[in-house]
């Protein structure tokens, strides 16, 4: 079965998304530690998306929050993050990849791929993110659940 999620949105593009990228501290998780409702919603949406974590794993605790889900992890060099993010979206192709994070490192993927989306979190979020951003949330369960209900999405840019 190809995995994807083909949306219209109204007076708008049309998404044909088949990549999650999604930015580890500050996003998915606080201080090292995953947030709860995250590991449930990344099972079901592994059914729709190929799932990649970008992460420098600052707090050292990736292996042990994501080894037993269907993700894949993609270390970077903390002193290269934002530039190697873009890099892996654009091996996959930006227009079919949606990204998540809050950080200053994630605005030009943000910026760059089908769908941004910005998550304004307990630890914070750049200015520069939320400029880069199609859409912003209150957190990253918001976010992962404009995926399982789409109309949410729809509503939200539709033009």
């Amino acid at each position: 079965m190809k995995k994807g999620f083909d949306i219209k949105i109204p007076s708008g593009k049309q998404l044909r998304l088949r990549y999650l990228l999604l930015d580890l501290n500050g996003t998915l998780a606080k201080d090292g530690v995953l947030i709860a409702g995250v590991a449930k919603r990344l099972k079901m949406l592994a059914n729709i998306f190929d799932i990649y974590i970008l992460t420098a794993d600052t707090h050292g605790t990736a292996e042990r929050l994501f080894g037993h889900l269907p993700v894949k992890l993609h270390r970077l060099n903390s002193d290269l993050g934002a530039a190697e993010k873009f890099k892996f979206m654009k091996s996959l192709g930006e227009d079919y990849c949606v990204a998540i994070g809050n950080g200053r490192n994630d605005a030009l993927m943000l910026k760059s791929s089908a769908l941004g989306i910005c998550i304004v979190g307990c630890e914070g979020t750049a200015i520069e993110a939320i400029k880069n951003s199609d859409l912003i949330t209150n957190n990253i369960n918001d976010a992962l659940d404009l995926f399982l209900n789409p109309k949410r999405l729809i509503a939200t840019l539709r033009g």
